[in-house]
């Protein structure tokens, strides 16, 4: 049997693994966004100022999946952790279709 990786294998990160070789924060970001976010502090729109409208909008359709995912899995779950813990992820979510929303608003006026 193999043994994973005590470290994350993105290049820079002393993370502990966590699946598939990443750490949560940069398995998290695969899972999500389907890319590693560079870490050197700054915002994904500071880096790339010639973010579109179209990414924002791709950003967002995909949020409202994940939103309707989440949503089913607290309507349908029971037990009190169960449904915690979705109604957590239904606010997370909503939390950053708030900041795509908004940062789709600061490229338009742009």
């Amino acid at each position: 049997m193999a043994t994973r990786p005590k470290k994350c294998i993105v290049p820079g990160c002393t993370n502990r693994t966590h699946a598939k070789g990443y750490c949560r924060k940069h398995y998290g970001q695969i899972w999500r966004r389907g890319e590693i976010i560079p870490d050197d502090g700054r915002a994904r729109e500071e880096r790339n100022p010639q973010t579109s409208i179209r990414d924002h909008q791709e950003r967002l359709r995909a949020l409202e999946r994940e939103l309707r995912k989440a949503q089913h899995l607290y309507e349908s779950v029971i037990g009190f952790e169960g449904r915690l813990r979705w109604r957590r992820e239904v606010e997370a979510v909503k939390v950053e279709i708030d900041k795509v929303n908004g940062a789709m608003a600061c490229v338009a006026k742009s």
